[in-house]
């Protein structure tokens, strides 16, 4: 797998050097972030980008320094802003961006790990998922707005995108989410 992140990684290089002003190219290097540098002797999880939202789920796991550099990856990358300044809805493409960040994070670092989705011999029942996902999809969104590094505007936006993939990722069973986030929380999320 980590060889297919690395010739992923330098054919979009070639590309890039082709075509600068290819925002597909420029959008796939910033999805990619440091992927393609993956070990298989020494697995990294914080080299797929998604992980950025790690800093909301465990921020006890993380110096300062560490959740400030994370939470202001999210709008600070400078590939972001290459893309933002080549998308011609930048705005929609920050939606975009984030939200697909926040599905891969919901699908790779939540629903797959077991602590987060207890089962009995492999089984889980369906009807208790959304309340088991509620807990870690509620740490990230609260974490979200009590981080000091986002302006209010920014913790709106990725709340919001978090929240639509977990949403997408319940199929709008979100009961358990609402409740564990409080009407308070809730209310902000735009």
């Amino acid at each position: 797998m980590a060889g297919n992140e690395r010739e992923r990684y330098e054919q979009l290089l070639m590309k890039e050097q082709e075509n600068p002003g290819d925002l597909s190219v420029q959008r796939e290097l910033l999805l990619l972030g440091d992927h393609w540098k993956k070990d298989r002797k020494n697995p990294d999880p914080s080299l797929i980008k998604c992980y950025l939202f790690h800093v909301f789920e465990h921020p006890e796991s993380h110096s300062e320094a560490q959740q400030k550099k994370m939470a202001r990856e999210f709008f600070d990358a400078p590939r972001l802003k290459k893309c933002l300044a080549l998308a011609k809805d930048p705005e929609a493409f920050m939606k975009e961006y984030l939200g697909e960040m926040a599905r891969e994070y919901v699908d790779i670092f939540i629903w797959h790990q077991k602590e987060h989705v207890p089962s009995l011999f492999g089984f889980v029942p369906p009807k208790r998922i959304p309340l088991y996902l509620s807990l870690p999809m509620g740490d990230v969104i609260r974490n979200i707005f009590l981080c000091p590094f986002l302006s209010v505007a920014e913790q709106q936006l990725l709340s919001g995108a978090f929240y639509r993939a977990c949403y997408g990722f319940l199929n709008g069973q979100t009961e358990h989410l609402d409740e564990n986030l409080g009407a308070e929380v809730r209310a902000l999320i735009v």
